[in-house]
């Protein structure tokens, strides 16, 4: 019984680390193209929108990065469709979490 317990809990452990990794490695890391400046409060990165599904939005940069974003966090209000090129807008130095608003370019 107990060979079992510690069996499961190294084998959670080690789904855990995965999934964070995971997570982590989702973030835009490379930002070769960020247009940024140190006197804005933003980073902006462009992305060509690949594919729509329902309310989610795919998209993909100029050097291979990928992003996917839902309808939420686009605050202008412009009608985005497959093909179209838009700026995320993400928090200075938190590419991977920290989507402000996206715009269509």
């Amino acid at each position: 019984m107990y060979k079992k317990a510690i069996i499961l809990v190294m084998l959670s452990s080690i789904l855990l680390v995965l999934v964070l990794v995971r997570v982590h490695t989702t973030a835009p890391v490379n930002n070769t193209n960020t247009k940024s400046n140190d006197f804005s409060e933003y980073t902006t990165v462009e992305y060509k929108i690949t594919n729509i599904n329902g309310n989610q939005y795919y998209g993909k940069g100029d050097d291979g990065t990928e992003i996917r974003f839902s309808d939420k966090n686009i605050l202008s209000g412009d009608k985005i469709q497959v093909h179209d090129e838009v700026i995320c807008y993400f928090e200075k130095n938190n590419l991977g979490r920290g989507l402000v608003k996206v715009e269509k370019k």
